[in-house]
């Protein structure tokens, strides 16, 4: 038999209850009844939540359409009735039913659209913001399609584990390493190579812009009044361990090797030279171009060893006596600039066989491009692939097509060559006419970006934008005998209503969509195939993200992360999904505004130069990918800069009191040899250069470090000296090189480093 269970032998009572209200007395509440009566979720049909949907919001500071908390409260309840008034004005939200869940009330319209309910979505799409898994997060991010999914799977395999920097080679495993965009594959880069290029090769292309673009050859004195005039002939900066910095004096076009402010000197008691550590040894050189450095960008489609890396100067902001009387008779934002000298150097680096910086072969600056346009405002190489960089009879190598803004505010497309490596002098070419030339009516090019091989856009300072075929337009040219006509556009229409800043391209996975920011804040992204000639944009081919307090200039397009990335007034690097454009996404966040942001075709690691003089690295695929891991930034080096008497002693810290350790020769106790003997008392500029950094975990929310720019509850800006700033960033894009650096700073430092591990 079955033994018997066991009864307890407490007698059965109902449970007590009190009559007497133990708060009676107590200011604790404000009038509102603690709970009401609510429907069971499972009898609704309207509240029903999925079963498989994530418990845990994700870690987005987002909403619908970028409204904020305040906007989002703004909705009518379902379960009460709503007058005609009430529509008009929206409702009000006093009458709507709450709950309480502990200390905070909850509307029941906020628990709708928790729970997905389509009467709160005005897009018409499920917010997996709201609730979702990480499948639903990324179904939203890349796409329902297996071509979508499998190569962002495949680029998160490879380079997730890595933090903020490349590295050179792939290990065993296959996780690192340089590799072009999964999306673009290599059946794709072969047909655009050997076709795109027809029209050039085969079809008249090389002949009509050897034959409309004129150029005269200058001698080194006559090509002196187009690179740097007044430019300060040098440049003193502090480099090396932190607390035992040496000086250098770089003079102008000099070149220093990175390696050398890190190498161990031997003192007077130990006569041999101590061994320099692995960890210290740096792959790079520091340039000296005199004046702020405007813009620079690698030539693409290189697989020597011979690299090269195009850089343009241009006089600080003010230095023109017009503009600092404010007497000019023009807008130099809005209208043609007058005519004035400028120049683009074109400087050649060595590559060794495992892809490093070569350090016995100095920077040599290999041609000079001059012109009489105005100052160079931007340029971009074409970066499709090219089956083979041809050379002429004259055996000179063919770097591509390069596109340019000028001050005039004409776009040109140069096509560029450079002698052999045994020429050892410097060419130096005056552009008289370009073989294509486009000036849009009554306004300026503002940016350009390359929309194919043949095809090329500029945005206007009126808030258009304009699309220019190379082929029909040469051939229009070459038909009508015309050497400086103007290019027509193909498409030419307003995009917004301000003023453009920058336009990009999805290139390669998506190349006809063009996305643009404007000086009102909006940025916006365009299907190129629905647009018409001339015409305006209509809704279906363009949709926008949310409004910005300020115009955004920094504007690229990650392939790998198929993500807009932008960076806003607070510091922070903000991606703009190409299939959720609505919705923005915070990556990580600096220490100062942002000024130049660089990305790379062969690895997925962004790099930010900010204007307090910060270059830092981090990688956006990580968190693109799945959106909870950690934030890290690897800042590369940082740039400070400062004025000083010319009797300020040089082995005393130039910042913050740092001690500086300097050669005996300069030891300014002596008088015969110091540096402060010097008569001339005017004020000398001097840099510092601080590198070294370990990787720092970064916090975007609910942190007392969340933002760097507040203290005690307050915001604060910081103004920063004009020549600190680092004006331009640019990643080498060819395979084998790809972890090449280049950093232009505004007091005309240039520094080209190998930062891959």
């Amino acid at each position: 038999m079955d033994a018997p269970s066991r009864k307890s032998g407490r007698r059965r009572q109902p449970s007590r209850k009190y009559t007497v209200d133990a708060f009676e007395g107590l200011d604790i509440g404000d009038g509102i009844p603690l709970s009401v009566e609510t429907p069971d979720d499972d009898e609704d049909g309207d509240f029903n939540m999925d079963n498989n949907a994530s418990p845990e919001p994700p870690d987005d500071d987002l909403s619908v359409n970028g409204a904020t908390e305040e906007d989002e409260g703004e909705y009518q309840s379902p379960h009460e009735p709503v007058s005609d008034e009430e529509s008009i004005i929206g409702g009000s939200e006093a009458d709507a039913p709450t709950i309480t869940r502990g200390f905070k009330k909850v509307n029941f319209d906020e628990i709708a659209k928790m729970k997905g309910d389509p009467r709160y979505n005005p897009r018409g799409l499920l917010e997996p913001a709201a609730r979702g898994s990480k499948e639903l997060q990324r179904l939203f991010f890349f796409g329902p399609a297996k071509d979508d999914q499998m190569p962002a799977l495949k680029s998160h395999y490879r380079w997730g584990a890595e933090l903020t920097t490349p590295s050179h080679e792939a290990n065993a495993g296959g996780f690192g390493g340089f590799k072009t965009s999964y999306y673009h594959r290599d059946a794709a880069m072969k047909t655009e190579s050997e076709h795109g290029w027809q029209w050039y090769e085969k079809q008249g292309g090389r002949e009509s812009f050897r034959t409309r673009q004129r150029s005269n050859s200058l001698s080194p004195q006559e090509a002196w009044v187009y690179i740097s005039p007044a430019a300060r002939q040098t440049c003193e900066v502090l480099m090396g361990p932190y607390k035992r910095q040496t000086l250098f004096e770089l003079k102008l076009h000099a070149s220093l090797n990175l390696n050398d402010p890190w190498i161990p000197q031997a003192t007077s008691v130990d006569v041999t030279a101590p061994v320099q550590d692995t960890k210290s040894q740096r792959n790079g050189w520091m340039l000296n171009l005199g004046e702020k450095i405007q813009h620079l960008e690698w030539a693409p489609n290189l697989s020597g060893s011979r690299q090269f890396l195009a850089i343009t100067t241009s006089p600080l902001i003010g230095s023109d006596p017009e503009e600092q009387n404010f007497s000019a008779p023009y807008a130099p934002a809005f209208a043609p600039r007058p005519p004035s000298k400028s120049c683009i150097q074109i400087w050649e680096f060595c590559a060794t066989s495992q892809g490093r910086l070569d350090a016995a072969c100095a920077p040599v600056l290999r041609k000079v491009i001059c012109s009489e346009w105005g100052d160079v405002k931007t340029f971009r190489w074409c970066p499709m692939p090219r089956q083979s960089l041809a050379k002429q009879a004259s055996e000179r190598l063919n770097l591509g097509m390069l596109a340019g803004v000028w001050a005039d505010g004409a776009l040109r497309v140069l096509d560029v060559f450079v002698p052999e490596k045994d020429v050892e002098e410097t060419e130096y070419e005056l552009i008289v006419s370009a073989a294509f030339t486009a000036q849009p009516p009554n306004t300026i090019c503002t940016c350009l970006t390359w929309l194919s091989s043949t095809s090329v856009i500029a945005g206007c300072a009126n808030g258009c934008i304009g699309v220019w075929n190379l082929p029909s337009s040469l051939q229009t040219a070459s038909t009508e005998n015309q050497r400086d006509s103007n290019a027509e556009p193909v498409i030419y229409c307003p995009v917004s209503s301000t003023y453009i800043l920058n336009v990009t391209t999805c290139y390669p996975s998506r190349p006809n969509i063009m996305v643009s920011s404007s000086m009102s804040g909006h940025i916006s992204m365009t299907d190129l195939m629905e647009m018409t000639s001339k015409a305006t944009v209509t809704p279906a081919a363009t949709v926008r993200a949310s409004r910005s307090r300020v115009g955004r200039s920094v504007l690229v397009w990650h392939e790998f992360a198929q993500v807009i990335l932008t960076a806003d007034d607070n510091f922070t690097l903000v991606a703009f999904p190409i299939r959720r454009f609505f919705r923005q996404i915070s990556f990580t966040r600096y220490k100062s505004p942002v000024a130049c942001l660089a990305h790379s075709p062969v690895h997925p690691f962004v790099m930010a130069g900010c204007i307090g003089g910060e270059a830092i690295s981090n990688n956006p695929l990580r968190r693109a990918y799945e959106n909870k891991v950690p934030i890290w930034n690897q800042t590369w080096f940082t740039h400070e800069w400062r004025q000083r008497s010319a009797n300020e002693s040089t082995n005393i810290g130039a910042f913050s009191g740092d001690e500086v350790m300097t050669d005996d020769l300069n030891d300014p106790k002596d008088p015969a040899t110091s540096t402060n003997s010097k008569a001339d008392s005017t004020p000398q500029e001097i840099s510092r250069v601080l590198e070294g950094f370990k990787c720092k975990e970064i916090k975007l929310f609910n942190t007392e470090d969340a933002f760097t720019h507040r203290e005690n509850g307050a915001v604060y800006s910081t103004v920063y000296d004009l020549k600190t700033s680092i004006k331009s960033i640019s990643w080498n894009p060819n395979l084998h090189v790809g972890g090449w650096i280049a950093a232009g700073i505004a007091n005309g430092l240039v520094r080209v480093e190998d930062i891959a591990s």
